[in-house]
């Protein structure tokens, strides 16, 4: 970005030159949004675009530590061999790409910082992921707390020419974190997106001690619907 106090006053055509390039840099980023470098991807496809996301639909862990508004076409798998570990997979019906968004829960000690808590996962996924690189990171709010959230690729390890697209973020909800992670082949990203960021949006994570307190499933009111006040619950 070209300030104004960093240029001479004789100088309006390189000021003109200056503020082109960064007209010209925006409309790049968004001819080339949904590749590697921005969060912000393409959306999902035209039927996306036109039905939209439809109704929350509330899958509740079996052990009641989280639940989340689980778009269609996504399918969970439990592995009894692994109880801290809940994986979500989804095949797009017209592209033929697979995602995978898993919910890893771990038990924490009292008062771990969640910096502390993000810096160790980072570790670990960088020991596994041959050829780790960030690429962007930042903050979102889940579950009603602050969240670390990093994008990031790594390579196969049998195949080093296939990369693969990973957006995951890490939070604390009481004694318990949380690892939410999206994997996807490089460039598959964006069709799976909108339905990490619903993920996101209406995940809810409980504290130990807390996994009774089921969430009723919420329905969203249409655009224009007239609603009575009087029955609304607050």
């Amino acid at each position: 970005m070209v300030r104004e106090g960093w240029l001479p006053r004789s100088t309006s055509i390189a000021k003109r030159f200056a503020t082109m390039g960064v007209v010209l840099f925006g409309l790049v980023s968004l001819v080339t949004i949904g590749t590697v470098g921005t969060f912000r991807v393409a959306s999902a496809g035209p039927w996306e675009d036109l039905m939209g996301q439809g109704e929350p639909k509330i899958w509740t862990d079996p052990k009641g530590r989280f639940d989340l508004d689980l778009p269609d076409g996504w399918h969970p798998k439990t592995d009894p061999d692994q109880p801290q570990l809940v994986v979500f997979w989804r095949r797009h019906p017209d592209r033929g790409y697979v995602a995978k968004v898993s919910v890893e829960i771990r038990s924490l000690p009292p008062r771990v910082h969640v910096n502390h808590f993000d810096a160790r996962v980072e570790e670990e996924m960088k020991a596994q992921s041959p050829g780790y690189a960030l690429i962007e990171a930042d903050t979102p709010t889940i579950s009603g707390v602050k969240a670390r959230r990093r994008f990031f690729t790594y390579r196969e390890r049998n195949n080093a020419e296939l990369k693969n697209e990973v957006v995951q973020a890490t939070f604390i909800i009481g004694q318990r974190g949380f690892v939410l992670t999206l994997e996807t082949a490089l460039g598959a990203r964006g069709v799976f997106w909108e339905d990490f960021l619903r993920m996101e949006a209406g995940f809810s994570g409980r504290a130990p001690g807390d996994e009774s307190m089921i969430r009723k499933n919420p329905r969203r009111i249409k655009s224009g619907e007239m609603v009575n006040p009087d029955a609304i619950k607050y």
